[in-house]
């Protein structure tokens, strides 16, 4: 991995091969020179009126400047330094640039990578050096900006100036078999640092289409240059993912920290993954494919770094399509949805799984039955945000999820909530449409119990109702509205309007309808035979005077049910 790598939207730091270690040696610094240069030349091409005041002074010239500045007093260089004075006599506006030099490198996405050929297990270099990286560079700044101002600031504001995200990285001899020769010693992700609110702004803000099974394996024919990914090693449930991610979309593995349960490397270093995936091949042939190595038992997925790809979902959606082929692959039936443990007051406890395709309002309206349950629920704790499986376990249906985190919409969310969570949440694209934030929800070993079932529910966001909960009399009935898996569209997608997508599971149980078909049957009618209660729960979410309201209304009924359950 390079020293340094800057692009118009994220700076890469190799922290190995950075030799600053005061604020003096990162002003004489490459990186630093490519960051200032690259600005200037930015605010030439878009003719900021700021630089009308620097006509005829050559880029070097505001290098050289501030290399004194961090020596001389300000008055001290006017006298002395002829050559500068183009430039130090315009000081209001020099001290402005500054200012606007600092905020455009803040605007980056900064992110550090240290390299090593050994773990450090305490992850104890990991913060010092983003800490000692972040005080230098605020330090800086301060310095100099306050020599050109002329006096010392009144009002301090402890940024986090240096990276939003460090990554500690160990050499992996990933081969397990020479199709995967390709992605051998490419560095392995052992820590995770991150600066909470961590901003993203990708160059997409939805998903498209399906994710396509091909009949071969191309990771032999794909041109991966090792140096240019990161292997982040995730449990997706039970099993264990390998994630190689392209520098380009480096800011989406950082966002994955808060979904999926991160592995130490040294569980991981021997072991064959369950899943790879990898995200930002140059290839476009491959875009959104996935292959099932059933020789290696190895799913293997791929998306190409066309900026369309440049979403979240991209990343998420793909590790969940490759969990659920495996889960149908071993009779197991992935859930699209989002269950509930429910301590009610009496202490008696409520697993409630609510089904249905994005938008439907799982989340939402668990989220507000946590807000208006007051004194009837004693506590609530979240089994999977949005996905899961349901398999057989000693006769019974039993449930586990795949996250640890919630990757979910600002615009359907109680207004407060975001600021509630504000100290660990990840947004993406916070001012548009389609707006999400990353956050922890759960903890890996309570995901992972055996749940016992107690209630199924259909996320139903496009009907007004009367009764916001209704319950079926029939299986086949209920096999029908869950197997039809309609919603309304709500802009999460590239779908509109009223749509159908079978077991509201577009992310294996669409690709391989003849595999599910016969798990999803015998799975709802052992919930039955169980004595499980199985119905439809109208959230109203796609309704616009109804977006806030409906999920409440059902939340306040569900909690109605779940107490006359419990006497």
């Amino acid at each position: 991995m390079k020293k340094f790598h800057l692009t118009e939207t994220y700076a890469l730091i190799n922290f190995d091969a950075t030799s600053c270690n005061c604020e003096v040696s990162l002003l004489a610094s490459r990186p630093f020179e490519m960051v200032l240069y690259r600005f200037i030349h930015n605010m030439r091409q878009t003719h900021d009126p700021l630089m009308e005041s620097f006509r005829g002074i050559r880029k070097t010239m505001f290098l050289d400047a501030y290399k004194r500045l961090m020596v001389y007093d300000y008055d001290i260089l006017l006298k002395r330094d002829e050559d500068l004075l183009p430039l130090l006599k315009a000081r209001k506006a020099f001290y402005r640039f500054t200012e606007a030099f600092y905020d455009d490198w803040r605007k980056l996405e900064r992110f550090g990578v240290i390299p090593s050929h050994k773990v450090d297990t305490e992850n104890s270099r990991l913060v010092t050096t983003t800490d000692h990286f972040n005080s230098m560079v605020l330090n800086l700044y301060r310095k100099i900006a306050q020599n050109i101002k002329g006096q010392p600031f009144l009002v301090y504001r402890q940024l986090p100036s240096g990276v939003n995200a460090t990554l500690s990285t160990v050499y992996h001899r990933f081969s397990y078999h020479k199709d995967y020769v390709s992605l051998q010693n490419i560095n392995c992700v052992s820590g995770v640092l991150s600066r909470p609110p961590f901003m993203v702004y990708s160059k997409a803000n939805t998903r498209k289409g399906l994710f396509r099974p091909i009949d071969h394996n191309p990771l032999p024919k794909l041109s991966i240059n090792r140096l240019h990914y990161l292997n982040f090693p995730v449990m997706v449930g039970p099993l264990l993912a390998f994630v190689f991610i392209h520098r380009d979309f480096l800011h989406h593995g950082v966002a994955l920290a808060n979904l999926f349960e991160h592995v130490p490397y040294h569980q991981v270093k021997d072991q064959k993954p369950d899943l790879v995936y990898v995200y930002g091949i140059r290839e476009n042939a491959y875009d959104g494919t996935y292959y099932v190595d059933q020789d290696n038992d190895i799913n293997i997925g791929f998306v190409s770094r066309d900026d369309k790809n440049d979403y979240f979902g991209y990343l998420k959606k793909m590790m969940l399509t490759l969990h659920n082929v495996h889960m149908l692959r071993h009779g197991k039936l992935p859930i699209h949805g989002a269950m509930v443990s429910i301590t009610l007051k009496d202490r008696t406890t409520r697993n409630i799984a609510v089904i249905g395709d994005s938008g439907a309002g799982k989340s939402e309206t668990l989220e507000a039955l946590r807000v208006i349950s007051g004194n009837s629920i004693r506590d609530m704790r979240i089994i999977f945000d949005d996905m899961g499986t349901f398999f057989m376990k000693n006769g019974h249906v039993v449930a586990n999820g795949t996250e640890i985190g919630a990757f979910v919409r600002l615009d359907d969310l109680d207004s407060g909530y975001a600021y509630r969570e504000f100290d660990r949440a990840m947004f993406l694209n916070p001012d548009q449409t389609n707006a999400r934030v990353v956050l922890p929800v759960t903890d890996y070993d309570f995901m992972m119990e055996n749940h016992p079932i107690d209630m199924v529910l259909y996320a139903n966001n496009y009907q007004e109702s009367n009764d916001p909960l209704t319950l079926f009399d029939s299986v086949d009935n209920a096999i029908a509205i869950f197997r039809r898996g309609r919603r309304f569209a709500k802009g999460t997608t590239a779908e509109e309007g009223l749509v159908d997508s079978y077991f509201a599971n577009p992310f294996g149980p669409v690709q391989h309808q003849t595999l599910t078909e016969p798990i999803l049957i015998d799975v709802f009618h052992q919930l039955a035979a169980s004595g499980v209660k199985i119905g439809e729960l109208n959230t109203q979410l796609a309704i616009t005077e109804r977006r806030f309201t409906g999920p409440q209304e059902a939340a306040k009924r569900l909690l109605e049910v779940l107490a006359t359950s419990s006497t």
